[in-house]
């Protein structure tokens, strides 16, 4: 693992009083909120039982089959390979449907033909499904195409899903973001640092027009920093930590071009999105980092242009 870490002497935090306190209140709305959140019987649900997940992708292959053909163009190229008869193939497509919004608002609405008794059964715990789904307190502050309202788009930025969530998403905010602090000062960090929250809700949105999987955490406001601090940085060699054992001689610093950042994380998150089927996303929310990715971008140009105005006007 490596890790940027440009600052030297954590021990002034006066230096960086936003990100301690961004910090801080990350951890508290985890503790507060989401450290004794259960699912609240979700995981036990016959719908996401091997043959629940069956017959809801049969039921599902059947509601996209009735789509008017002009809204066919909708579905992710990798449905139109699925066979019916397939039990691996209706099993990945069970899955896919409860995480379309279209599907889950209308299903108890809809007539699928089969055996009526069953279809029934499917259609009570396909309610009861929904309802605990939409009590999950990341589905209520998390950012997704069925829970999008103004708050959301702030309350996903301090929501993480558990605690190895949050400590990876706070070593990058910790190390990324008392840089940036030292370098910019508090109010840029703090309006990157937002701005790359909405920049990254929106690239989540546009790729997931129509999911309800909610998208939680700080990802796409630290990958706006990291871009920032990668643009207006671009000449100098920081430190970066490694460690591949805690053994001696297996960990340390080593001083590397601010753009390795790129190929390390940015890259990787863009090459993940493109072999990334549509609709099957692995958990992590890579368009979300490209977004905030752009906005920091964009941010250090800025930055760069202002820097090199005063430098000509002094």
């Amino acid at each position: 693992m490596i890790l940027p870490c440009p600052e030297n002497n954590f021990k002034d935090y006066t230096r960086y009083p936003l990100t301690i306190t961004l910090a801080v209140l990350n951890v508290f709305i985890f503790v507060l909120i989401f450290s004794g959140a259960t699912t609240s019987g979700l995981s036990s649900s016959s719908l996401l039982q091997k043959d629940g997940l069956v017959l809801t992708g049969r039921l599902y292959y059947q509601y996209l089959q009735d789509l008017p053909a002009e809204t066919l163009y909708e579905k992710p190229q990798w449905v139109h390979q699925l066979k019916a008869h397939n039990l691996e193939h209706m099993g990945v497509l069970g899955a896919y449907a409860l995480r379309d919004a279209r599907f889950l608002s209308s299903a108890e609405q809809l007539i699928f033909r089969g055996d009526d008794v069953q279809i029934s059964t499917w259609k009570k715990d396909f309610v009861e499904f929904r309802k605990k789904y939409q009590q999950q307190l990341l589905y209520r502050f998390g950012l997704s195409s069925s829970e999008r309202g103004p708050l959301s788009w702030l309350t996903y930025q301090f929501s993480h899903s558990n605690w190895m969530h949050l400590l990876s998403n706070l070593a990058f905010l910790v190390l990324i973001g008392a840089a940036v602090e030292a370098l910019a000062g508090s109010g840029a960090l703090l309006l990157i640092y937002m701005l790359g929250g909405l920049a990254g809700g929106a690239g989540f949105l546009l790729t997931e027009a129509h999911g309800t999987v909610p998208m939680v955490g700080a990802s796409a406001s630290i990958s706006a920093l990291l871009a920032f601090y990668c643009i207006a940085e671009i000449r100098t060699r920081v430190r970066f930590l490694y460690i591949v054992s805690p053994m001696p001689g297996h960990h340390g610093a080593i001083f590397l071009p601010t753009l390795m950042i790129v190929p390390l994380f940015l890259i990787v998150d863009l090459a993940n999105l493109w072999s990334t089927p549509e609709g099957l996303g692995s958990g992590v929310a890579y368009a979300a980092h490209l977004g905030g990715t752009l906005l920091g971008a964009l941010a250090g140009i800025l930055y760069r242009w202002k820097s090199s105005a005063v430098l000509t006007q002094s």
